[in-house]
């Protein structure tokens, strides 16, 4: 195990405690971290939650080593799930206690989510409701839900809308995993669409941080593009900081929290149009155009900041227009601008954004200007037909 970065958070008022490690080798000493970190006492019972993917090293290498170290402390029971955004649902949740009864966890059990954000979301659900909350520990495998889902305590699977689509998240808990193994070497192992993702995620935390931060994700980016094994755990280190900070000073999205969802208002609503197959990242990425063409639309920022950010995303290899041909443009704009609405930020019905004046100088608007919205739809919008 090489050196390895720490960020703690105590989540006050909630009363948990929850350590992040990035490094390298962190897999091979779980068990060690688990007892020291989480707490684990011999003989408690651990589940695993375990991504079976297309990419199977998840649950064929990275999990067969998470396993093997953990089994020394005590009895190990094992669930695979398919981590699709049509999987994570109650119905997931709900065998997965199911498992947790026949392996008979107990109170003093811990879950344990082994792969990318949507098991991070499940196997968080699955611990906040079994025996009203049992312990959580967290090994992301993917650079987004390193630097996002497997941090802040959130956890959530959909649920369908009235009008057809999922709605993201509907029903969840505030959750925090006591702790968080982020092991860098697994990010050698994702495929380049996934791995690539997870950029966006990071670029969203260096807007929401500032110029500093922004310019050392620039500056670090071509060693990330080739996953340079010494420029990776820090550069993971630094973006999951931003959120760790964030969510430090509020866990419960009381306020400032609420500046996460940069791009996410309309990233959701992509996501609720299946038919455009987009990974979470790929959304986010196309969200923070849209909002950054939203602000400036308002006066909020210069339109050289919406280009600058849909440079650095394409330097990404990410999308910066909705996927086309699109045929029936005005249709499919009415449709996304009504996915908003669901948006859970929203509050009496009226939609509140986040949008970016500067780096380092995010806000929340409530109620925005409908035609500075849709002047950020229209901004994404792809080939039309």
């Amino acid at each position: 195990m090489t050196d390895v970065s720490r960020l703690e958070l105590d989540l006050s008022p909630a009363g948990h405690r929850s350590v992040m490690l990035v490094g390298r080798g962190l897999l091979a000493q779980a068990g060690d971290l688990v007892e020291a970190e989480a707490g684990r006492a011999a003989g408690d019972r651990i589940h695993l939650v375990i991504d079976r993917g297309p990419n199977d090293v998840v649950s064929t290498h990275h999990g067969a080593v998470v396993e093997a170290s953990l089994r020394g402390g005590g009895p190990v029971s094992i669930g695979l799930v398919t981590a699709t955004e049509s999987n994570k649902s109650l119905a997931t949740v709900e065998r997965g206690w199911s498992d947790l009864a026949e392996a008979g966890v107990d109170r003093r059990g811990i879950v344990v989510g082994i792969g990318g954000g949507i098991v991070c979301d499940l196997a968080g659900f699955v611990a906040a409701g079994w025996m009203r909350g049992i312990g959580l520990v967290l090994v992301p495998t993917t650079l987004l839900s390193m630097v996002d889902a497997g941090l802040g305590g959130k956890t959530g699977v959909n649920r369908p809308l009235p009008g057809g689509g999922l709605g993201k998240n509907l029903v969840g808990a505030f959750w925090p995993a006591r702790l968080v193994l982020c092991d860098t070497d697994t990010l050698e192992t994702l495929g380049p669409r996934e791995y690539r993702a997870g950029l966006a995620e990071c670029v969203k935390h260096g807007i929401i941080e500032g110029e500093e931060t922004l310019a050392a994700l620039e500056a670090d980016l071509p060693g990330v593009l080739g996953r340079d094994p010494e420029v990776l755990p820090r550069f993971v280190a630094r973006s999951a900081s931003v959120k760790a900070a964030v969510v430090h000073r509020d866990f419960r999205e009381g306020g400032e929290r609420a500046l996460l969802n940069l791009g996410h208002t309309y990233a959701h609503a992509i996501e609720s149009r299946t038919e455009f197959g987009l990974l979470h990242g790929e959304a986010v990425s196309i969200g923070l155009i849209a909002a950054a063409t939203a602000a400036a639309s308002i006066g909020l920022s210069s339109p050289g900041l919406a280009d600058r950010i849909s440079r650095l995303l394409a330097r990404c290899g990410l999308p910066t227009r909705l996927p086309g041909p699109i045929s029936e443009p005005e249709s499919l704009l009415k449709a996304l601008r009504g996915a908003m609405q669901l948006d859970k930020k929203s509050s009496g019905g009226r939609l509140r954004l986040v949008l970016p004046a500067a780096p380092g100088d995010c806000r929340v608007i409530e109620d925005p200007d409908e035609s500075a919205v849709m002047n950020g739809w229209r901004a994404v919008l792809g080939e039309l037909r």
